[in-house]
């Protein structure tokens, strides 16, 4: 059974709707929101239930060069791994909310359980999600990041930069080839430093959206209680594959091809 059990397309349609015109502007505007209580206190343990249960038959990949300069770990494609984490990246109300934010269509491209270690993870580099994306073709491409556990400041919660994600190309780091093509973010935006920042905390079962241009990061968990999260990617529905970084679940497509299949299902 998974959580997705029992609820209609009406569920999907109730959170899109009831979400207040001016949260969606905010959205456009700043290129991140927070929805609180998107899941249910039962749904929420469930999930976090079924992210432990795969953590444990998983060896989950480093985000970082060595366990010793760790700064996420996480497992990926959750939600193929798990028929539970299927329903949370497919959960009606969190594709209802990203359509609404996104304001088109949508196909689901990703999800990754996120840990962050008690008083061992270290600061979630500076980035935004657009260079690390193999794929073309986008403009409305959006991360639910879902809190499974609650996420104070203090446990590494995300914090973002408002408005970047509107800055100029010139601005930008489109893609990488490698990582090897990573650049700071100060030099490829030259403003960066001087731009407001803000954190955002998040209770179990509340959602933090962000578009994928949107500049982001997260401190160290320097509490006893790991930091657990989902990151659903849902791209354009019109999005291509574009040969790049963390690719290896795409070179069956020609590069330019559209995303299609049971592994890429439209949301919307």
């Amino acid at each position: 059974m998974t959580a997705q059990d029992g609820m209609t397309a009406q569920d999907e349609l109730s959170a899109a709707e009831t979400l207040p015109d001016h949260v969606v502007r905010l959205y456009r505007d700043q290129g991140f929101v927070h929805v609180p209580n998107v899941l249910s206190e039962d749904e929420v343990t469930a999930f976090r239930a079924a992210s432990e249960e795969l953590l444990r038959k998983e060896t989950p990949t480093i985000w970082g060069a060595s366990e010793d300069v760790a700064q996420v770990h996480y497992v990926e494609e959750a939600w193929l791994k798990s028929g539970t984490l299927r329903g949370l990246a497919l959960h009606p109300r969190l594709i209802g909310l990203a359509r609404r934010l996104a304001g088109g269509p949508l196909r689901l491209y990703s999800s990754d359980v996120l840990v962050k270690k008690p008083r061992e993870a270290l600061p979630t580099m500076i980035h935004d999600d657009e260079a690390g994306l193999p794929l073309a073709n986008l403009s409305r491409t959006l991360t639910a990041w879902v809190a499974l556990v609650d996420v104070p400041v203090e446990r590494g919660c995300l914090t973002y930069v408002p408005g970047s994600h509107l800055r100029p190309d010139a601005d930008r780091q489109i893609h990488m080839e490698s990582f090897d093509d990573y650049r700071p973010m100060e030099d490829v935006w030259p403003g960066f430093p001087w731009q407001p920042r803000v954190s955002v905390p998040l209770r179990a079962g509340d959602v933090a959206f962000h578009h994928f241009r949107t500049v982001h990061m997260a401190g160290p968990n320097t509490t006893d209680v790991p930091r657990m999260a989902h990151g659903v990617i849902y791209a354009d529905e019109e999005a291509t594959y574009r040969p790049g970084v963390q690719d290896q679940y795409l070179t069956h497509f020609q590069p330019g091809q559209r995303l299609e299949g049971e592994k890429f299902p439209p949301v919307g």
